[in-house]
């Protein structure tokens, strides 16, 4: 039968038989042998879902910056290195390429008083958001004869342009009268002189021909 623990070492009459009995004291765990502990079915360690998104938020932006600062920050102080020089070698390659090709199709007498065909300014479309110096960068401008446009190339130095010609331009600004043409030329600086080439031929500055009895 079952009794109380509360009764363990008293005595008491058995209800069956009325005999006085003893109750024996409840059995002590075995020395050494500790009770068995019931083991929860939660985590020991928990991580909300926000705090994984936050972290990982943090480290896309950290690759991004970094990202960032490797190539368009990168590229944009290369421009920085690089611009002035490619103003300049377009300046001067498209305004001897201008000189040379109305020269030689008789357009153009170097010995004149007056000034010669010349560029007036040239603006790049500066290299953004890229990851590296792209191989040609775009550029566009105007000359006392018209407008041009064409690509500059960084790596060599080498210049392409499409070169309008024939027409009369007040300060680089404007068209007093329109252009009559357009030649295409590649060119580049070499030793500090430009150079020029059209349809792979190439051009040079035409000087008349000093008359003997002079």
């Amino acid at each position: 039968m079952g009794l109380s623990d509360a009764l363990a070492g008293k005595t008491i009459k058995c209800p069956q038989c009325g005999d006085a009995i003893v109750v024996a004291a409840a059995a002590a765990p075995a020395a050494g042998k500790k009770p068995a502990v019931k083991q929860s079915g939660s985590p020991a360690v928990y991580i909300s879902t926000g705090k994984i998104v936050a972290a990982a938020s943090l480290l896309i932006a950290v690759i991004l910056g970094i990202m960032f600062y490797m190539g368009p920050v990168r590229v944009w102080h290369q421009w920085e290195d690089v611009g002035p020089k490619a103003e300049s070698d377009v300046t001067d390659v498209l305004t001897f390429g201008l000189q040379a090709y109305l020269s030689e199709n008789g357009m153009y007498n170097p010995a004149s008083p007056h000034s010669g065909p010349a560029v007036d300014h040239v603006s790049f479309f500066r290299p953004t958001l890229v990851m590296s110096m792209p191989g040609k960068v775009a550029f566009f401008g105007k000359s006392n004869q018209g407008d041009f446009k064409g690509y500059y190339h960084p790596g060599s130095g080498e210049i392409e342009a499409d070169v309008a010609y024939g027409g009369l331009s007040f300060a680089g600004a404007v068209d007093l009268a329109k252009s009559i043409g357009t030649f295409h030329m590649t060119g580049r600086m070499a030793n500090g002189f430009p150079q020029a080439e059209v349809a792979g031929t190439p051009i040079k500055i035409i000087w008349p021909e000093k008359n003997k009895d002079e």
